[in-house]
């Protein structure tokens, strides 16, 4: 994609940026388990429409708000693959084709209206697999995003976080019982289009971070919309890419640590960048806050008092056999393998940067926070990543890869 279009078309070009600039996670497995070809974010279709689902009130459980359809609470939306599923054989369920129109992200199972309901998404339950993990939408689950959304919107309020952060308000979960299904669970979260944060209406464009690195699949001769920005605006590559991109976003990585303890889940897919007019600022755009670890040592040790109603699920503490492991799985292998190392090697690939001159200059950067977390809050001397497997997540263990020659730390 040209930046010239992005410019004239900030909203239209960011529903194409998700769909097709987008290199696919360092997994592997963006595109083999991905939606059937006729929902896929990937192929031409320009939307589709939704199902919905009716059902009697006590069928239903809300946590936060949900607008109503039709004066009515007693509904929820389903991915069109999953109309097939036995769960809606229950002779209390109706469900039938919705009139919206709706276009895949880049996670295939959340969808975003076209000109209805704010341009608002809604993250659906998927039965199986996409990407690497299965993506079913409990309760539990449905409503991890929408509790810390609160927290994160309250501390945004309060002016707690650094003035960079922002995010997309996850407003309500809704799950659908079905009780001839020993009350097995259908969720769905409703997510706002529109980022909040501190003086959001100065940053235009909005990005889902990959898009800034990664090839168009639909135009493979267009250079990184990164490159784009850099040439277009004269800025010096490797001063603009420190100063303005990824030492702020280190900065707020920890400071979402060290202020709430939260460890957010900085993959290319969650994180949102917005830049103001003349690019020569960004804002850190959070979403599919589910995402987010909840650290309840670090909870504790600042002295604040969260009870998490999805608990025990994203949360994290001192005797878990990987407390450590996850700090670094997040930040080394999360925020560094898929945000920091593709905008590192787009330095090197066009600009002739010193990787190693970079690396320490992150390093150096980011041990200026380290420095104020507890001493083993890192694994020390190393660092680790995942296999590129499927992920069992019914089970405790995860398979992590132990490495040494730290990147970014």
């Amino acid at each position: 994609m040209i930046l010239s279009e992005i410019i004239s078309e900030p909203y239209n070009s960011r529903v194409y940026l998700e769909r097709y600039v987008n290199d696919g996670s360092p997994s592997g497995f963006t595109t083999r388990h991905t939606t059937n070809i006729n929902t896929s974010p990937f192929e031409l279709n320009p939307y589709f429409n939704p199902f919905i689902c009716y059902a009697p009130t006590q069928c239903f459980k809300d946590y936060g708000h949900i607008p109503q359809i039709n004066n009515s609470d007693n509904w929820i939306i389903i991915h069109p693959d999953m109309i097939q599923n036995s769960f809606f054989l229950n002779k209390e369920f109706s469900l039938k084709s919705f009139d919206s129109k709706v276009v895949p992200t880049a996670s295939g199972r959340t969808l975003q209206f076209i000109n209805d309901f704010n341009n608002d998404y809604v993250k659906l339950h998927y039965v199986g697999i996409l990407g690497r993990i299965r993506r079913e939408l409990p309760y539990f689950k449905a409503i991890a995003g929408v509790e810390l959304s609160q927290l994160l919107s309250t501390a945004i309020e309060q002016k707690l976080l650094d003035n960079k952060i922002a995010i997309l308000p996850e407003i309500g979960a809704r799950v659908l019982i079905n009780r001839e299904m020993q009350n097995y669970e259908w969720g769905m979260v409703w997510r706002q289009n529109m980022p909040f944060g501190l003086d959001t209406e100065n940053y235009i464009y909005l990005f889902p971070s990959f898009s800034l690195f990664s090839q168009d699949r639909l135009n493979n001769n267009h250079f990184p919309i990164l490159k784009q920005i850099i040439d277009n605006y004269n800025f010096v590559p490797e001063e603009y890419v420190l100063e303005v991109i990824i030492f702020p976003l280190i900065r707020c990585y920890f400071n979402l640590i060290q202020t709430l303890g939260l460890q957010p889940e900085l993959n290319s897919q969650n994180l949102l960048i917005a830049f103001n007019k003349d690019f020569s600022d960004c804002l850190f755009v959070l979403r599919d806050l589910e995402s987010i670890d909840k650290d309840l040592t670090m909870m504790e040790s600042i002295g604040l008092s969260f009870i998490s109603n999805s608990y025990p699920y994203k949360c994290i503490e001192k005797e878990q056999y990987n407390y450590t492991i996850k700090h670094s799985f997040m930040y080394d292998f999360k925020l560094g393998e898929s945000i920091l190392e593709p905008i590192v090697n787009l330095l090197c690939q066009y600009y002739n940067s010193d990787r190693q001159q970079i690396q320490t200059k992150i390093r150096n950067y980011a041990n200026s926070f380290i420095k104020k977390l507890p001493f083993n809050f890192f694994p020390q001397n190393k660092w680790y990543s995942f296999a590129k497997v499927l992920i069992d997540q019914t089970k405790k263990e995860r398979p992590y890869i132990e490495n040494s020659n730290l990147k970014f730390r």
